[in-house]
């Protein structure tokens, strides 16, 4: 409708999509139960092709605030590439809680077997759960 604009924006122009997209599941078993774990966003995406900085747009070099990511612990980084989250849908096996872009902002809960959606712009997410998986799919 191109007369539906409310608050300055115009719908009708609106972006509907996005340019890249990520998958991960974080494992909270054992003995990373109730161990808060970060996740930069894209990380999965640039290990399943290194080519996706150079051939889409939206990419950057981003270092995360401590806790690093298990992966970065791994292979010995402190930065990586990433893109932008604007759209992101979790799935909590069990309750969890998490925060956008440093662990000390205000945490959300999301309750066991549960979806919810964020349409938030965040490079990392920090996720603490007491066992379970949490499942994250990213569109940015």
């Amino acid at each position: 409708m191109s007369g539906d604009v409310k608050g300055g924006t115009d719908y009708a122009l609106l972006k509907r999509h996005y340019d890249n997209y990520d998958y991960v599941q974080l494992s909270f078993a054992g003995p990373f139960a109730n161990i808060q774990q970060a996740y930069v966003v894209g990380t999965m995406a640039y290990l399943a092709d290194t080519t996706l900085p150079t051939t889409k747009l939206g990419w950057a070099i981003y270092t995360p605030i401590a806790p690093l990511p298990l992966v970065y612990q791994l292979a010995g980084l402190t930065q990586g590439p990433a893109f932008e989250a604007k759209d992101i849908l979790f799935y909590a096996s069990q309750a969890c809680t998490l925060s956008f872009d440093s662990p000390t902002k205000v945490t959300v809960a999301i309750p066991a077997t549960t979806f919810m959606r964020f349409h938030t712009r965040s490079f990392v997410i920090y996720a603490t759960q007491a066992g379970g998986t949490l499942d994250i799919w990213i569109e940015g």
